[in-house]
């Protein structure tokens, strides 16, 4: 197939306001592919003089006989002193199709001018063969409508995600899992150690948070309460823990120094009372000592108990 005009010029002659200077503003419209035949894509180039003030407008959805496909994008100039401007247009009817230019606009200010070239046609043949005897042409059907109830269709997705739902907890159920060893909880004394230095470390005093030193200090010595002797100690208020029965057969100077501790902690977080460092330090070191004079005593393996009974 051939193309009628494959590369079509014009010269619009525009005088521009710049001092005792014209331009002529020329329009090469072309395309790069020589055989087309219906539905081909191809790109339609628009070829300018490289002036800043000359911009092409916004196509709209048809380019003449052509269908756009694409917004115009600049392609690499062939020539420093031109621009390329293109966009992908394809043709959907056979015979002799024209596209005009591109509409370009040219600003100087104040004005404001509008140009575009002439019409480039093409020759666009049909994707049938040039002799149709004997071809049966059928005409495009519209929808069919279903027949029967439309339930069964929607049914069946939900049937299949219900069955792959099962088939997976299915394999999750019967399948053999590997246990892990578990690890036994931290005894309360060795969290409390551990919760305590991790305060001394915090250097609260240093910097003078009172407050949020005797919160933390108060919360890890009722925590270990709590663990050691199974009593709400975290939940109770200080009143409540006096009059706790499991605390009351504490030795009474271990009894008397966890109170004045907890008294001195409410005072701080609740009453704005400061302290001073040196009570502070001590409480710190009551804490402690509290937790190692009330853990358990550590129980003798059998193979000692057995060499103990036999010196015996």
């Amino acid at each position: 197939m051939a193309i009628s005009r494959f590369r079509n010029s014009f010269t619009v002659s525009l005088a521009f306001l710049w001092p005792t200077i014209a331009y002529a503003i020329s329009i090469k419209p072309s395309i790069d592919t020589k055989n087309l035949t219906v539905g081909d894509k191809f790109v339609y180039k628009n070829e300018v003089p490289s002036v800043s003030t000359i911009e092409p407008m916004p196509l709209e959805e048809k380019l003449g006989d052509a269908i756009v496909l694409s917004p115009i994008f600049k392609v690499k100039k062939p020539k420093s002193d031109v621009e390329v401007f293109a966009c992908t247009l394809a043709v959907y009817q056979p015979g002799e199709a024209g596209i005009p230019t591109f509409s370009f606009r040219h600003t100087n200010s104040p004005d404001t001018t509008t140009f575009s070239g002439d019409t480039l046609t093409l020759n666009i043949a049909s994707v049938l063969p040039p002799d149709t005897t004997g071809l049966q042409m059928a005409d495009i059907r519209g929808p069919r409508r279903l027949r029967g109830p439309t339930w069964p269709y929607l049914l069946a997705p939900i049937v299949a995600v219900l069955i792959a739902l099962g088939i997976i907890w299915l394999r999750k159920k019967f399948r053999r899992e590997v246990l892990e060893p578990s690890v036994p909880p931290m005894p309360p004394w060795e969290m409390a150690f551990k919760r305590l230095d991790q305060l001394k470390a915090s250097r609260h005093l240093d910097y003078g948070r009172f407050k949020q030193f005797y919160f933390e200090l108060s919360m890890i010595t009722r925590g270990y309460i709590e663990g050691r002797f199974e009593t709400p100690a975290v939940e109770n208020t200080t009143y409540e823990l006096e009059n706790d029965a499991r605390l009351q057969a504490l030795e009474p100077h271990l009894y008397e120094r966890l109170f004045e501790l907890f008294i001195r902690a409410d005072l701080a977080k609740f009453a704005k009372s400061i302290p001073t460092v040196k009570e502070a330090e001590s409480d710190l070191t009551f804490a402690y000592d509290f937790v190692i004079r009330t853990k358990p005593a550590p129980v003798a393996p059998e193979s000692e108990k057995v060499t103990e009974e036999i010196k015996a």
